[in-house]
C-alpha cells in the first residue's frame, strides 16, 4: 500500500513543522519581517524538505489587519500554494487551510484530491469551520453562531470523505448540504484520505477536533498546564489515534544578549495599531474568535515582545540550548510536535536547523534525516 505524508506517521519521536509562511508576517515594521513572497516560499520549501522537517502548515487570510505593517494583508491561496510546493519537494507533507464556510464540499474535494496527487501522498488539510467575521463579510456572509459553524463543518467533512471514498454515485440530505448524484473521481493519491488538522479550542470545537481529526492544533500557556488536556484528548479519540500540536514562536540567537536585542528592536518597531486591530477583530459578534474585552485591554500589559511576535503562541525566546530544552518541555508534556513561527524563515530557520535540530537528535527526539527517509 502507498505510504502517506511519510514522516508524519511514525518517524520522529517530536515533529518540527512551519507555520504562517504563506503570508506577510509581522507585527513590526522591521525591515526583516517576512514578506510571504512566492520565490521565498519556495526556497523555503526547499530548506525544510532538505532539513527533515516534517510539514508545512498555512494561514487563510482574506485581508489584512491595515496599519503600517498591515499584517497578513499579502496571502497566498494555500490550495494553489500547497500545489505549487508539492511540486517543489520530495518529501515534506504540505497543507492547506480551508474555509469550510466559503469552499463548497464538491469543489474542494476535486482540488484537494489534485494537489494530493501533485505530491503523491504528501497533502493535508487544516480545516477551518470559520474566521474573522470582518473578512466573512467579504464574501457576503455572516458567520453562524459558534455551534452552527461546527455543525455545518461537520457535514462538509463528511461529504469531503465520502467523495474520496466513494467509487459510485450518491445522495447527500444533510441541514447544510443537500446534495444528488455526488461522485468525484480520482480519489485521493494511493486512494488513502489525506490526514485532516483542526485548532479546535473550545469545547464544541475541541470535541470536532477530537472526533475528526488525525492532528489536534491546540494552543499552549505552559506545557505542564497541558499535559492533562492532551492526555484526555488522546483517549477520547481512541480507537483513533490523535496527535496533538502546538503552534510556537521562535527567535535563537547564539547569546541571551542577541536575543534580547532583537526582541527590543521588534518592540521598537511595533505597529501597535495592527496588534490592537487584530486584538478587537476577536471580539466580533456571531461566533467568531473571540476573546474578552478585558484581554484585549491588556494585551499591552503582557509581555510586549510576545504580544508583537508570538502573537497567541506559546513564545521561545533564547539560545540554541534554551530553544531545545524547551522543545524538550513540550515533549515531556505529550505534544506530538510543533509549526514554528518566525520573524524571517530564510533568515531564521537555517540557524534553527544547524543548531537546535542537531539538539533535539541527541536528546533522542528526533533521528537524523537519512535514518528517518531510511526507515520510511
Amino acid at each position: 500500500m502507498t505510504e502517506r505524508n511519510p514522516g508524519l506517521f511514525g518517524g520522529n519521536k517530536f515533529k518540527l513543522g512551519v507555520f504562517g509562511a504563506n503570508c506577510s508576517g509581522g507585527l513590526s515594521l522591521l525591515k526583516e519581517r517576512w514578506s510571504g513572497e512566492w520565490d521565498d516560499n519556495v526556497s523555503l520549501a526547499k530548506l525544510a524538505d532538505d532539513a527533515g522537517i516534517e510539514c508545512l502548515v498555512p494561514l487563510q487570510r482574506w485581508k489584512g489587519y491595515g496599519g503600517a505593517s498591515n499584517v497578513n494583508s499579502h496571502c497566498l491561496e494555500s490550495i494553489a500554494w500547497a500545489c505549487g510546493l508539492l511540486g517543489q519537494t520530495r518529501h515534506i507533507s504540505i497543507f492547506a487551510t480551508v474555509h469550510a464556510t466559503l469552499l463548497h464540499p464538491v469543489f474542494a474535494a476535486k482540488q484537494m484530491a489534485t494537489a494530493d496527487y501533485v505530491g503523491h501522498g504528501r497533502f493535508g488539510v487544516n480545516l477551518v469551520p470559520g474566521s474573522n467575521a470582518g473578512e466573512f463579510r467579504m464574501f457576503g456572509q455572516e458567520i453562524d453562531e459558534h455551534l452552527d459553524r461546527y455543525a455545518m463543518a461537520q457535514e462538509w467533512w463528511d461529504v469531503i470523505r465520502r467523495i474520496w471514498s466513494s467509487q459510485e454515485e450518491f445522495d447527500f440530505d444533510g441541514r447544510y448540504f443537500k446534495l444528488e448524484g455526488v461522485i468525484g473521481r480520482p480519489g485521493p493519491y494511493g486512494e488513502r484520505i489525506p490526514p485532516m488538522m483542526n485548532a479546535g479550542a473550545s469545547p464544541v470545537g475541541r470535541d470536532f477536533a477530537i472526533r475528526n481529526s488525525d492532528f489536534h492544533y491546540d494552543w499552549c500557556q505552559t506545557p505542564e498546564d497541558s499535559r492533562e488536556r492532551i492526555k484526555e484528548s488522546k483517549v477520547r479519540a481512541v480507537p483513533r489515534v490523535l496527535q496533538v500540536w502546538s503552534p510556537i514562536s521562535v527567535v535563537c540567537r547564539p547569546t541571551q544578549a542577541e536575543v534580547d536585542e532583537f526582541l527590543n528592536a521588534c518592540v521598537e518597531n511595533a505597529d501597535w495599531g495592527a496588534v490592537d486591530r487584530r486584538n478587537a477583530s476577536r471580539l466580533a459578534p456571531r461566533g467568531s474568535k473571540s476573546q474578552s474585552p478585558e484581554s484585549v485591554a491588556a494585551i499591552r500589559q503582557h509581555e510586549q515582545a510576545r504580544a508583537v511576535i508570538a502573537r497567541d503562541h506559546y513564545s521561545i525566546f533564547g539560545t540554541p540550548d534554551h530553544v531545545a530544552n524547551e522543545l524538550a518541555r513540550l515533549s515531556d508534556a505529550g505534544f506530538d510536535g510543533v509549526a514554528a513561527i518566525f520573524v524571517n524563515y530564510l533568515q531564521e530557520l537555517p540557524y534553527f536547523v544547524q543548531e537546535v535540530i542537531p539538539r533535539l537528535e541527541r536528546r533522542g527526539l528526533r533521528r537524523p534525516v537519512s535514518a528517518v527517509r531510511l526507515a520510511s
